[in-house]
């Protein structure tokens, strides 16, 4: 990952980068045992950091607190938690293991982690700038108006026509 961030730095001519950040989970939903943030270059495409997280814990005396040395649990708190802990952790190690600043942070919209980094103040007085996923903006918008279009169906609006229809909004199912 050392050399993908160092081919970002190279085409950006910056050692600020800009980079997109997301999180999987295991399971669907807020309640998986185990997590995944990815750190991508938005100038290379290439994935530049990873953070793995897991609440899952395997040790046989777990119940008294014992547990191995090479025990996977390295997060504790909800699954909701998980991204914002990965985000702060790849953004805490930016600087002493690849010497980059990451200073425009491309998310999707229902990420958490850009007001946990900007609370931290990591970079001293060089803020981090949040940047919108314009399809995931089109996704959620969408979304809502779907929602909506079910909500309002059959009822006037207070100009006495309907939600849809002709001159009104156009939403393909």
């Amino acid at each position: 990952m050392k050399s993908a961030t160092e081919e970002a730095v190279t085409q950006n001519n910056d050692r600020d980068l800009t980079v997109a950040l997301d999180r999987s989970w295991h399971r669907s939903g807020h309640v998986s045992l185990h997590g995944v943030v990815t750190c991508t270059s938005v100038d290379t495409g290439k994935v530049i950091d990873v953070d793995i997280l897991s609440k899952h814990c395997t040790c046989k005396d777990k119940l008294n607190g014992k547990h191995k040395e090479a025990c996977s649990v390295n997060y504790k708190g909800t699954s909701m938690g998980m991204e914002v802990s990965g985000v702060v952790n790849i953004f805490n190690r930016s600087i002493p293991q690849y010497n980059v600043r990451y200073t425009n942070y491309l998310g999707d919209g229902d990420f958490k982690g850009h007001k946990s980094i900007l609370q931290t103040a990591l970079y001293g007085d060089k803020t981090v700038s949040k940047l919108e996923c314009l399809e995931h903006i089109q996704k959620r918008m969408g979304t809502r108006l779907k929602s909506l279009r079910t909500k309002l169906q059959g009822k006037k609006l207070e100009d006495g026509k309907s939600f849809g229809g002709r001159g009104r909004v156009l939403i393909q199912p």
